[in-house]
C-alpha cells in the first residue's frame, strides 16, 4: 500500500464524498466538536493552524473565516486546485498558505510551529499511519491540540454483520478496492489511541461521526431530516460505547506544556 493521491478523480471525490448528506453530516459534526471543545477558536487572537492532508479545504475555509492563519497541504494537485477556487471565491486567499507537499515534508520544515493541527480522513489512505502521527506531533507547539478523524474499522465490521457478508467477516477483509473511494486502511480506534499516547499526546475527547445515519436503513434515512439526524448524532456520539462505533471516529488530543 502507498499513500493515496486523488489526482485525476478529485471532482468525483468531491461529488461522491461531500455532495450528499453523508459529507454534510461529517463536516457539520466535526466542526461543532471543534467549536464546542476549543472555545479559543472564536476568540479574537489569531491561531496558527495546519490542515494536514486537508484536500478540498472545507475546514481551512471555516478556520480562515474565523480569522486564523491556515496552512493547507495535500499531495494531490487536483484537490488543491479545487480548494484554491473555493478559497478565492470566499475572499480568503491572503489567510491561507496552500502547499502541494506531504505531511512529513511540512512537518520537517515547520517543527513546533502550530497552535492547532487538523488531520481529517487521512490515516485510512496512507501506508504508514504511525509515521503520519509522528509527523503531526512534530509540528505541534506544547499546549497545542490535534484534531484527528479517521475511518473506523469497528463500523465496517458492524455494517458487514448487518449485511450478512459472512466471508468478509470470516477473513477480516474490510479494506476497499485499490482505485476506489472506500479507504484501504480502516483504523482500529484503540490502536490509534495507543499510538497517540505513545507519541506523548493526551486524549481530550472522543466522538463517533455518522453513527445514527449509517445504522439507519436507506428508506428510513429518506424520511428523516438532516437536522434531526444530526441532533441524535450529537446526543449519542460521545457516549460509551457509541463513540467507537461511528463510521468515523474523531479524537481531540493535546500535547502537554
Amino acid at each position: 500500500m502507498t499513500d493515496r493521491n486523488f489526482d485525476g478523480i478529485a471532482e468525483r471525490f468531491k461529488k461522491n464524498i461531500y455532495g450528499n448528506a453523508k459529507g454534510e453530516l461529517r463536516l457539520a459534526l466535526c466542526w461543532r466538536e471543534l467549536l464546542d471543545k476549543l472555545p479559543a477558536l472564536s476568540d479574537v487572537r489569531s491561531m496558527s493552524v495546519w490542515d494536514a492532508g486537508g484536500g478540498l479545504g472545507q475546514m481551512s475555509i471555516r478556520l480562515a473565516e474565523l480569522g486564523h492563519s491556515v496552512l493547507l497541504n495535500d499531495i494531490s494537485a487536483d484537490m488543491l486546485e479545487l480548494a484554491a477556487k473555493d478559497i478565492a471565491a470566499a475572499g480568503l486567499t491572503p489567510q491561507l498558505d496552500i502547499r502541494k507537499a506531504s505531511i512529513q515534508a511540512i512537518s520537517a520544515g515547520q517543527k513546533q510551529s502550530f497552535d492547532l493541527v487538523l488531520c481529517h480522513a487521512v490515516l485510512e489512505w496512507v501506508a504508514d499511519q504511525e509515521d503520519i502521527i509522528s509527523a503531526l506531533v512534530a509540528g505541534m507547539r506544547p499546549g497545542c491540540h490535534l484534531s484527528l478523524m479517521f475511518y473506523n474499522r469497528n463500523a465496517l465490521i458492524l455494517s458487514n454483520m448487518a449485511k450478512g457478508n459472512l466471508y468478509k467477516l470470516r477473513d477480516r477483509d474490510f479494506a476497499g478496492h485499490p482505485g476506489g473511494l472506500t479507504p484501504p486502511g480502516p483504523c482500529e480506534p484503540q490502536r490509534i489511541i495507543e499510538l497517540l499516547q505513545q507519541a506523548g499526546l493526551e486524549i481530550v475527547a472522543k466522538r463517533g461521526i455518522r453513527l445514527v445515519y449509517d445504522l439507519m436503513p436507506r428508506a428510513v434515512r429518506a424520511e428523516r431530516s438532516i437536522a434531526d439526524v444530526q441532533a441524535l448524532e450529537w446526543q449519542y456520539g460521545a457516549d460509551e460505547p457509541f463513540w467507537s462505533l461511528g463510521r468515523y471516529v474523531h479524537l481531540l488530543c493535546r500535547l502537554p506544556e
